[in-house]
């Protein structure tokens, strides 16, 4: 009876030492592409790559706050978008995205974001929020240097708009948008 025991605690030990090999191994592995659309994610592995955070927290992490324009002395219009990132309080995030007095803004909640590798940021929003058409939306914006771009953007449960910083639709780089003051 003493070695049926002693090999079952041997057994017990060999499958803990090799579950820790495992989990040594799987947090070792880079992240995942798995939309194919060349922006790492980490959700197919089920390891995030940093802890989640308050997209409030995440944003004042890395400068989102403040207004943001391809060319801040000039007005804002299509070629000249000016972005205003807030948080207004009780944890709220919003964006503003000014086109110019002849178009109605672009407005985001920001819901949630986390950083992904090589500068980036992954964004979960809602655009129009309270609006008729009202959409969730992912999107992944590279802040570097003072300039932020939107690399990817897909409508929850729809298509993809932008594709590695290209917008897909019209088959142009989106901005560099650069902070203004």
């Amino acid at each position: 009876m003493r070695s049926a025991a002693f090999c079952v605690f041997i057994a017990a030990l060999v499958v803990s030492a090799a579950a820790k090999s495992d989990i040594a191994a799987a947090a070792n592995e880079p992240a995942y592409d798995a939309t194919g659309d060349g922006i790492p994610d980490s959700r197919a592995s089920g390891r995030p790559t940093e802890p989640e955070n308050s997209a409030e927290a995440v944003f004042r992490e890395v400068g989102m706050f403040g207004t943001w324009a391809t060319d801040c002395g000039r007005p804002a219009s299509p070629d000249n978008p000016h972005v205003d990132v807030s948080a207004p309080g009780a944890g709220l995030v919003l964006e503003n995205n000014d086109v110019g007095p002849e178009y109605a803004a672009n407005r985001y909640s920001i819901l949630k974001a986390r950083r992904l590798p090589k500068d980036q940021l992954e964004v979960s929003v809602i655009f129009r929020p309270g609006a008729p058409g009202e959409e969730r939306q992912t999107l992944v914006v590279e802040v570097r240097d003072g300039t932020r771009r939107t690399l990817f953007n897909r409508v929850e449960g729809g298509d993809i708009r932008v594709r590695h910083g290209i917008v897909l639709s019209r088959g142009i780089k989106t901005p560099m948008l650069k902070k203004c003051g």
